[in-house]
């Protein structure tokens, strides 16, 4: 009974092993893509396995994943009995005798076949060439041979004997009789110099259109030969995902991995489409198509899969951060021995120096700084710097740079919320580079044209479509297609809008409205008995005029208002009052004049912006422009 028993076990304990070795292998390619989510810098994929498991501990890899992959993100989720043991991230390196050697061998095999297929391409056209060659000759040595002046001589004597003598054109030449014989086979020789001259020729047109075809495909190839080579070279490593699960039942199970990869990206563009109201009743309507580019270098393609486009930074973390503990103390005081050894060197840094050369003086002054501050920090000997301190120095600097590339990546995303847009059908992004379009939405908004002109700039109304965002979803910044009714007009960059705030779009100069700009009128006195001051009034003329015939128009006329930095120099507007309540105009945050008017059809009408400076008369006023904080 022992006997039977050991029997027993040894049997129960191979069968253990055997199902410990059963191996299921996948490309990550070729699995269905589930859905993706996309975010400003990396996309979130989630893609599905399949397999059957057989009864105990199976092991699930999954080949040649994406080179650009967060391994810290990987994530899988059962959907069955099975029971997830371990995920591990694997990287093995690649031989000479690898599967990706073997696709560059058959990618040569196949371009030396075109290569050879070309070469006797060549061939034929050469032979057809040198046969055409050899027509031309022949017909141009017949032509040089012919004289066909005659003398009167010559022609009263062929006349008897029915014989046309050509005169030679040099001794040289044998005669030429022309007689019947001779213009039949002339005939025939033309005929056929002519038939087959026109059928080589075609020929030669047809094998030259098959040669640049090779010569396409052979560059093709040369091309992705050479990327295969260059990603063998720089990147010999084949990633893959282990996962270890057990069950106790033998059944085909679905597990779904999720994982993030870099070198993927979205941006948001609109199109904007302005329709006129046709009559009185109807409004102004603005019809925005929302849409969301996404484009990806990720080494694999993302087929019919659920896209989500997304504003949120992801985190692969799961763990909440250390607080460390901040001690205070003094600074500690440093004398002047120790400030002196931080002086300029007498010599400017040399290559010698810094090491090898460079053309960039970003460069020649980061070496040259840290040269300086090695050499300082070793020649105190109380200080407080080492080479370790250097070096947590350098890798904050880093640092910083990252994060500034950062936030310009994200400064569009800052006055907006996270927010996730669903694409509404499934969609196939390739691993190209190529960018896709996919819709995301369409809003209707409520719109008014407003008339704008700077005519110190230039001297015309622009028309601008004033809107509001009424939906529930943020515009965020990026390029806009501006269409008036149906007729494409110019592109612009939107800003970030949130809900309820307005935003406006320009479709251009207006030439119905008129604007004309007058020279300045300048008076300069001077005021004041004590302390003596001078009073200089500006006073600007701007003529605008409404052409059109039954179309009243709202005018924005926006102009310069000097803005006073000192306290000695007092700035009043004369002109508009702009303490009266029937003048819309006041000063926006640039301090210029915002002038709003309303031009009946026809009307025209004389704006005076007056305004005067005063300042003390041992003074020197200059002006000079700032930055602008609405308009550019």
């Amino acid at each position: 009974m022992k006997y039977f028993k050991k029997l027993k076990m040894l049997a129960e304990q191979q069968q253990k092993q055997q199902s410990l070795s059963h191996t299921v292998c996948l490309e990550a390619r070729t699995l269905p893509t589930k859905s993706v989510i996309v975010y400003c810098d990396r996309a979130e994929v989630k893609r599905i396995v399949r397999c059957n498991l057989q009864e105990g501990r199976n092991e699930i890899i999954v080949k040649n994943v994406s080179s650009v992959i967060e391994r810290q993100s990987l994530r899988v989720d059962g959907h069955g009995k099975a029971q997830i043991l371990d995920v591990l991230y694997q990287e093995v390196s690649l031989d000479v005798n690898s599967d990706e050697n073997d696709k560059i061998v058959e990618l040569e095999d196949s371009k030396n076949e075109l290569e050879a297929e070309k070469a006797s391409l060549d061939d034929q056209l050469n032979i057809l060439r040198k046969r055409v060659e050899v027509l031309d000759g022949v017909a141009s040595q017949i032509g040089s041979n012919m004289s066909p002046s005659l003398n009167p001589s010559q022609s009263s004597s062929s006349s008897n004997t029915n014989q046309l003598t050509a005169s030679p054109s040099n001794i040289t030449n044998p005669t030429f009789v022309i007689n019947e014989n001779t213009i039949a086979n002339l005939t025939n020789f033309l005929d056929f110099y002519g038939q087959t001259t026109g059928e080589l020729k075609a020929e030669i047109r047809k094998k030259t259109r098959e040669v640049d075809r090779l010569v396409q495909k052979i560059d093709r190839l040369e091309k992705r030969i050479d990327q295969m080579r260059c990603g063998f070279e720089y990147d010999s490593v084949k990633r893959n995902l282990s996962i270890i699960v057990e069950t106790d039942v033998a059944e085909p199970s679905e597990f779904h991995v999720t994982y993030q990869v870099y070198c993927a990206n979205w941006k948001p563009c609109y199109d904007l489409r302005v329709l006129s109201a046709s009559h009185e009743q109807q409004t102004t309507s603005l019809t925005m198509s929302y849409f969301g580019v996404v484009e990806q270098h990720t080494g694999e393609d993302w087929r019919d899969a659920e896209i989500v486009l997304s504003t949120a930074i992801p985190s692969v973390g799961g763990s909440v951060p250390s607080l460390p503990t901040v001690a205070a103390g003094f600074q500690f005081k440093r004398g002047q021995t120790n400030a002196s050894l931080r002086r300029k060197p007498n010599s400017t840094p040399s290559d010698d120096d810094l090491g090898f050369g460079s053309f960039d003086y970003n460069d020649l002054t980061d070496a040259g700084a840290l040269q300086r501050l090695t050499a300082a920090c070793g020649a105190q000997p109380n200080s407080d710097f080492d080479s370790s301190t250097i070096t947590v120095i350098i890798c904050q600097s880093l640092l910083a740079m990252l994060l500034c590339l950062l936030r310009d990546t994200l400064q569009k995303y800052d006055r907006c919320p996270s927010i996730c847009f669903a694409i509404a059908y499934p969609a196939t992004i390739p691993c190209d580079g190529s960018e896709q379009k996919l819709p995301i939405t369409k809003l209707e908004l409520n719109a008014k044209y407003i008339h704008e002109t700077v005519p110190t700039r230039v001297a015309a109304a622009f028309l601008t479509v004033l809107a509001t965002n009424t939906s529930t979803l943020p515009i965020l910044a990026g390029p806009a297609s501006v269409y008036l009714n149906n007729s494409f007009v110019s592109k612009m960059q939107l800003g970030c809008v949130l809900p309820g705030e307005e935003f406006c779009c320009s479709l251009g100069i207006d030439p119905s409205i008129k604007v004309e700009y007058k020279s300045a009128k300048v008076l300069n006195e001077q005021i004041g008995f004590v302390s003596k001051c001078v009073l200089q009034t500006h006073d600007q003329g701007v003529i605008v005029r409404n052409a059109k015939v039954n179309e009243e128009v709202e005018l924005v006329v926006r102009e310069h208002i000097p803005k006073a930095v000192d306290d000695k120099i007092k700035v009043s507007i004369l002109s508009p009052d702009l303490r009266q309540s029937n003048v819309d105009a006041y000063l926006n945050v640039d301090n210029n004049l915002e002038w709003t008017v309303v031009l009946q059809p026809g009307e025209q009408r004389d704006l005076h912006i007056k305004w005067s400076i005063e300042y003390p008369i041992n003074e020197t006023v200059i002006y000079r422009k700032l930055s602008s904080t609405i308009y550019n």
